[in-house]
């Protein structure tokens, strides 16, 4: 008899707008809407995209994970539109594969560091 094998976890990737120099929090509004709007419409179709701002004192960035990578998503260009109507500087990191634990269900996940 074969062994059993585990389903394999979905593959995520990560990327990053960095915004430079660091803006203001209330600058962010329309971008932080259209982050939530994102969020909920890839839970909606059963995907995964997630978006948080992060800032600290030298850049501020915009960090996505995503199970789709390679789309052409709509909130990436109404994202990249709207910085460019604050006429902020911004770079895009190009998608990186990452691995999160995998969190059985009612079990949180354990704390590194």
């Amino acid at each position: 008899m074969a062994p059993k094998q585990r389903p394999r976890a979905p593959e995520r990737w990560a990327y990053a707008y960095q915004l430079d120099p660091p803006q203001p929090e209330p600058l962010f509004a329309k971008v932080k809407m259209l982050l939530r709007r994102a969020r909920l419409a890839a839970r909606r179709d059963g995907r995964l995209w997630t978006g948080q701002m992060v800032k600290d004192a030298h850049i501020t960035h915009i960090l996505v994970v995503t199970d789709a990578p390679h789309e052409i998503r709509a909130v990436d260009r109404a994202i990249d539109a709207e910085l460019k109507r604050l006429k902020v500087g911004f770079a895009i990191t190009g998608p990186a594969r990452v691995s999160l634990p995998r969190v059985m269900p009612g079990r949180r996940a354990r704390r590194v560091g």
